[in-house]
């Protein structure tokens, strides 16, 4: 995966300098990141030091202090005020360096939700005149900035949980089902004998019938066929509310055993939501993009088992695909996928 590039750019005009920043996690755990002190103190900052917090009062009106160390030394302090904490969406603070406390900038952060279930991180900060601004770039932060969200990224990919994985890989999906008009739905899918519609109904009759049958979850039934979309989007709503508070559920299956009903969902639905997400932009003429590093994880988790996965009847015969295809390409030809399929061909 190609590591986002840290736009930083100094306005000409004014005395502002401003960050925008991509992720591929949910403005709920990037801003959670930024506001939960254990979190923020394992990424801000360069790499070449640690970061100690001294005071952190993470709410409207609250104050913070921490400390960057190197080999047990302090070399730098900062201290401001939280203005605004607005959760999930935005943050304005002060931020000063202590050794020039009359240097007081005024940074707004806003966390955007992307089409994809991503973030764009957009940091304005404001000074005072344009030598304190200038005196900032110069100082060396475009290393500490770009450095320590490089280690956001890192930090994020660690603790994707099932909650949040549901919501990336559901809102990708979701972005696919909102760009399909209603002529759309009945267009031929890479699934032989399924067109487009079959691929959302695949996902969601079968899921409820999985947390029916084996966590005794119950959902109101959908009328996928009357309005697809509408279907889709109460599912996720349906879905997400059992991940965001699975209460010790467990999930029982003569296959799989019992285990936490968020951990069954991530391993069989969420995973499942995630390639059919191949089928359902092909079907709608769309280029799908699973995720080169995430395809090849996939790929060579699903191969000792291949036997096993033929004899279930989930996957077609692998379709044979060039030595230097790519991982998504080699991905989908193992599960049965001709990776040039094209509507109408």
């Amino acid at each position: 995966m190609t590591t986002p590039e840290t736009e930083i750019v100094a306005d000409e005009k004014v005395p502002t300098i401003e960050i925008v920043r991509e992720f591929d996690a949910t403005p709920e755990r990037v801003f959670r990141a930024h506001i939960d002190p254990e979190l923020y103190r394992q990424w801000v900052g360069p790499r070449s030091l640690t970061t100690r917090i001294i005071k952190w009062e993470g709410h409207t009106g609250g104050a913070w202090a921490f400390a960057n160390d190197r080999d047990g030394e302090e070399i730098a302090a900062f201290f401001g005020s939280f203005h605004e904490v607005r959760p999930n969406e935005r943050i304005v603070w002060t931020f000063t360096w202590e050794g020039a406390p009359d240097s007081v900038a005024l940074e707004t952060l806003t966390f955007e939700r992307r089409g994809d279930g991503g973030t764009r991180l957009r940091v304005t900060s404001a000074f005072s005149d344009f030598a304190s601004r200038d005196g900032m770039l110069s100082s060396g932060m475009d290393v500490g900035v770009k450095e320590g969200y490089d280690k956001l990224d890192e930090l994020l990919q660690q603790h994707t949980g099932p909650a949040q994985q549901h919501a990336q890989d559901a809102a990708r999906f979701s972005a696919l089902v909102g760009s399909a008009s209603p002529e759309d739905w009945s267009r031929p899918s890479p699934v032989s004998g399924w067109a487009a519609v079959d691929v959302v109904k695949h996902l969601i009759e079968w899921s409820r019938g999985f947390l029916a049958g084996g966590a005794g979850i119950e959902f109101e039934t959908l009328d996928i066929e009357a309005d697809p979309a509408a279907a889709w989007t109460q599912h996720v709503a349906d879905i997400q509310s059992v991940l965001d508070d699975p209460a010790g559920r467990v999930l029982s299956n003569p296959h799989t055993g019992d285990m936490p009903v968020d951990k069954a969902i991530d391993m069989f639905y969420t995973a499942d939501v995630w390639m059919h997400s191949w089928d359902l932009a092909k079907a709608l003429g769309r280029e799908p993009d699973l995720g080169q590093e995430r395809c090849a994880a996939a790929l060579e988790a699903m191969q000792p088992m291949e036997q096993m996965l033929r004899d279930s009847g989930q996957y077609g015969p692998a379709v044979p695909v060039a030595d230097d295809a790519s991982p998504q390409d080699k991905l989908m030809a193992f599960i049965g996928r001709d990776p040039a399929w094209q509507p109408g061909l």
